[in-house]
């Protein structure tokens, strides 16, 4: 099997975080990062969910280098 799929969420709604514990439960997907319209939200979502990077803004998050994909 290839690499996982690297997922940065940007929103930490409740939709977002249905999305989150669907992608965390396949075996080919993870969430690498997180971003709102501010960190303190953001980190609140990712250590919620166990993510490890966090961010305050959707720049932050379409700038990581570890993320494949964005979901909005």
């Amino acid at each position: 099997m290839g690499d996982k799929v690297r997922w940065g969420v940007l929103a930490t709604g409740g939709i977002a975080a249905t999305f989150t514990a669907d992608v965390q439960a396949l075996p080919d997907a993870e969430v690498v990062a997180v971003a709102s319209r501010t960190e303190a939200s953001a980190r609140a979502f990712a250590d919620r969910h166990k993510i490890a990077r966090a961010y305050g803004s959707w720049a932050e998050l379409v700038a990581d280098d570890t993320v494949d994909v964005v979901y909005v």
